[in-house]
């Protein structure tokens, strides 16, 4: 049975990782995060024993890619006894951004590199990074067994009707272009989540919202609808990407503008809240500034829980009828007022929520629909997924 299993998490500039020990249960015995990856300047990183008394480390060491964060967080694991080699692990679980076709979890092999590489222009902030990762992992730990668990599995049995776009129907076939949803592992958490804590709950609707959000749509534990489509950039706009969007404003701005590549790098990692707001792409910056008087940052945090709110009511439709709400991820547990706006909006279905409550179920006593607060646990969900790859 494969029981150590490294769960790995990469950003633009970032990289995570948990390590996960199913002989000792499902939770995380240790995680490493290192900043501002190929920075000229050393790269932050913070260490943590999750089932040991010690207490949390952090440093600074130089990391050029991601190749050499991963490097220093197997050295700490070595050097707080966790693994003695990466002999010791029994695989690795890459929680993987966007694979086209391909449908849950599966062993990288060139295949999967290769569709990884076909579908970098969908997801341009991540497929490119996880498959130079894999390919130097491959190379210089060829032992190391490699699992690519794509977030796009959950929503892979959406009805196709509601995954199509009106676009040539051989644009589908030939160019891969259709609704596939994200978040797929905080998503299906939620739904499993919500199984033990309220298995009359039939009718979930998932609010992961952070750094990058969604919604999710879900029926009997399965996604029957979620917010983003072909790509990360769509749905509810993000800390710094555009969201959904009139793409026949294309040929106005790049004449403005001055190319299409600016324009492109623009929707990408200047717009969403730091575009909009003015501010900042940290919502906690923004709604202090909109409380100070700022009127594009109060714009900014207005027009982010409006979008939340449609796609609520657009996903109560789906689901005929609503049973429960789950609010998720960093802005979803941790910001208070937006939480309060969305579900005052809701209080003609009978929502109701206690102020006074920032965790588990949230909702009052008499509220028709139940709110919770959750933390979502994505890793565990990839961890899980890869020990059953590597187990078959």
């Amino acid at each position: 049975m494969a029981d150590k299993i490294i769960v790995l998490n990469l950003g633009t500039t970032s990289f995570k990782c948990k390590l996960f020990d199913f002989a000792r249960g499902e939770h995380a015995i240790a995680s490493c995060a290192v900043e501002r990856i190929g920075a000229a300047s050393p790269s932050p990183w913070q260490f943590k024993a999750g089932d040991t008394r010690q207490d949390g480390q952090d440093g600074q060491d130089a990391c050029h890619d991601h190749a050499a964060a991963f490097q220093l967080c197997m050295g700490l694991l070595q050097d707080h006894g966790l693994i003695q080699s990466l002999d010791d692990l029994d695989g690795a679980g890459f929680k993987t951004v966007h694979g086209g076709s391909i449908n849950g979890a599966v062993p990288v092999d060139d295949a999967v590199l290769a569709i990884l590489d076909d579908y970098a222009a969908f997801a341009p902030a991540h497929n490119p990074m996880y498959a130079a990762l894999m390919r130097q992992l491959r190379t210089k730990h060829p032992g190391l067994r490699q699992v690519a668990c794509f977030e796009t599995a959950f929503h892979a049995d959406m009805p196709a009707y509601r995954a199509a776009y009106g676009v040539p129907y051989a644009w589908m076939a030939m160019y891969g272009v259709r609704r596939y949803g994200f978040h797929g592992a905080s998503h299906s958490y939620i739904a499993a989540k919500m199984r033990d804590l309220a298995p009359d709950a039939r009718r979930v609707i998932s609010l992961h919202l952070g750094g990058s959000s969604s919604l999710c749509a879900i029926k009997d534990g399965k996604s029957i609808a979620t917010s983003m489509g072909a790509t990360p950039q769509s749905g509810l706009f993000q800390n710094n990407r555009v969201g959904d969007f009139d793409l026949f404003c294309l040929p106005r701005l790049v004449a403005g503008e001055g190319s299409l590549d600016r324009v492109i790098n623009t929707l990408a990692s200047a717009s969403g809240f730091l575009g909009l707001s003015g501010v900042s792409n940290d919502l906690r910056d923004v709604l202090q500034a909109a409380d100070a008087g700022n009127k594009q940052a109060a714009l900014a945090f207005a027009a982010f829980a409006d979008n939340c709110i449609g796609y609520i009511g657009m996903f109560t439709a789906y689901l005929q009828g609503l049973d429960a709400v789950v609010f998720t991820g960093g802005i979803g547990l941790n910001c208070a007022p937006l939480r309060e706006k969305i579900c005052r909006h809701f209080d003609y279905l009978g929502v109701a929520i206690d102020t006074k409550l920032t965790t588990g179920k949230i909702s009052t006593p008499s509220s028709k629909i139940t709110v919770w607060c959750l933390e979502t646990n994505e890793e565990l969900m990839v961890a899980r997924q890869t020990r059953d790859v590597l187990s078959k």
